[in-house]
């Protein structure tokens, strides 16, 4: 797997969707759509799945992205089937999607990590005066992260 700071933005990406579904739970909304998540152990849903990757993440406020080790965290582009170099077997089921994958646990950029900032979106509605609804500085970053991390891969189609 190629360097670069993909592994740092990603660790961000999931660390901020991780304290939004957090902060939804807390309030009584949990999102917990199953389609495409590898139910197995302690993920059983996709607020398990954001927390269970959440915990594997070192503190990316503390730590460099070099830190995460490559041979848990991958990822892999486009549909197609095959095996890490750390032996993991993986499968991506679409074209035109991006799955990253710690371990075996996968989890794919727009059929969940969109869907979870929709969901979010649609829950905290747009009030200004929401903590994290409307235009706070945690939902525009995390629509602003996922809009970085998606534009390269969806430019391709």
């Amino acid at each position: 797997m190629e360097e670069g700071p993909w592994k740092k933005d990603f660790a961000e990406l999931i660390t901020l969707t991780h304290d939004l579904l957090t902060r939804a739970e807390e309030r009584g909304h949990r999102i917990d759509f199953r389609e495409g998540v590898g139910v197995a152990g302690k993920v059983q849903d996709i607020t398990s799945l954001v927390e269970w990757m959440q915990k594997c993440l070192p503190d990316v406020s503390t730590e460099l992205a070099g830190d995460i080790p490559a041979n848990r965290l991958n990822r892999y582009f486009n549909a197609g089937t095959g095996y890490f170099s750390n032996g993991s077997f993986f499968t991506v089921e679409q074209d035109q999607e991006l799955g990253f994958f710690i371990d075996n646990q996968r989890i794919y950029l727009n059929k969940h990590l969109k869907r979870v900032a929709v969901e979010l979106g649609d829950f905290f509605g747009t009030s200004d005066n929401h903590p994290v609804g409307g235009s706070s500085p945690k939902r525009q970053e995390l629509y602003r992260n996922w809009r970085l991390f998606s534009a390269p891969f969806n430019s391709k189609a």
